[in-house]
């Protein structure tokens, strides 16, 4: 039992290092693990480890993402804003997208694409994608000569980063410690059987520590994945062309002329339809009933005025 005590104390201190709870059922597990793997193991792990400034290998890549040491490990994201003819948006949209598909996925990678028509030639557009640093900064430098070429221009660019320094050499620390507690715990398992109740208790704790492996493993690998390949988005959107014609503004006024009178005519239609049935209708009463009316006073004949010398 005493030579399990060192063994036991190991494996709690990296435990503790990972924000694990402690568990004394260790020190009471029958196990034995020869001393000269418990001495390599810190080594192997050691080892493993990469250098500063390089991220492990990505699962199935091609290997490691290397960032010189110093310097941060930032993620850039890249937005624009281009305005074209109504009829240049989609082919301007449908270029860049054929450009990124041409790099190929692993240069460049379409994330979404839309285009919209709104009506009345409005067309609205948005490319999003992912790429290599390297072919994005030629493709960003080529994106305004390709407005110009549709007739358009670029309206808007903005850059955005963000440091994910910290963030990946905390994770990737934690994946270490992590790693070695899992070692630790499968050599416990791998000696003699001890009691079942402590066996299952390092098997669960075993799960979970795998568990939080694979999480560190999968936050690692978008990371590094937005460190490798920067983001951006393209909005596109038609413009109206201004048209130089002096005619443009009297057709409009003519056009509003004859709406006005198109719109009079109209009411006065709808007034003559509400009105003409019951003119007609009381047309018709009046002629039924015209001799029974009395007589209006501008029917009878006016008295004729008094000559000079005749008597009042």
């Amino acid at each position: 039992m005493k030579h399990l005590l060192p063994l036991a104390a190991v494996a709690l201190v990296v435990s503790g290092c990972s924000r694990n709870p402690t568990y004394k059922e260790y020190a009471d597990l029958a196990v034995t693990v020869p001393a000269a793997d418990a001495a390599a193991a810190p080594a192997a792990d050691a080892a493993a480890a990469p250098p500063p400034g390089v991220s492990p290998a990505e699962p199935g890549g091609a290997g490691p993402v290397r960032v010189p040491a110093g310097l941060p490990m930032l993620a850039y994201s890249y937005a624009y804003g281009l305005s074209a003819p109504n009829q240049q948006v989609d082919g301007l949209r449908r270029r860049h997208e054929q450009a990124c598909a041409k790099a190929g996925p692993t240069v460049c990678q379409v994330v979404s694409t839309s285009i919209a028509d709104r009506g009345n030639g409005a067309i609205s557009g948005n490319l999003s994608m992912r790429a290599a640093p390297a072919w994005l900064k030629g493709f960003r430098d080529g994106l305004d000569g390709d407005a110009r070429s549709a007739g358009g221009r670029v309206e808007t660019s903005d850059v955005t980063s963000e440091d994910l320094s910290r963030e990946i050499v905390d994770t990737e620390a934690q994946l270490r410690a992590k790693t070695t507690l899992r070692d630790r715990l499968q050599a416990l398992l791998a000696g003699r059987p001890g009691k079942l109740a402590d066996l299952l208790e390092v098997e669960r704790e075993l799960a979970r520590v795998q568990g939080e492996i694979d999480s560190a493993q999968s936050q690692l690998t978008m990371m590094r994945g937005r460190v490798a390949m920067s983001e951006i988005t393209i909005q596109y959107r038609s413009r109206d062309v201004v048209s130089s014609d002096v005619r443009s503004p009297l057709s409009r006024s003519l056009g509003g002329f004859f709406a006005v009178v198109a719109a009079s005519l109209a009411a006065m239609i709808d007034i003559f339809a509400v009105v003409a049935p019951w003119a007609v209708l009381l047309g018709v009463v009046l002629w039924l009933f015209r001799g029974r009316l009395p007589r209006m006073p501008w029917s009878m004949a006016r008295k004729p005025k008094p000559t000079e010398g005749s008597p009042h």
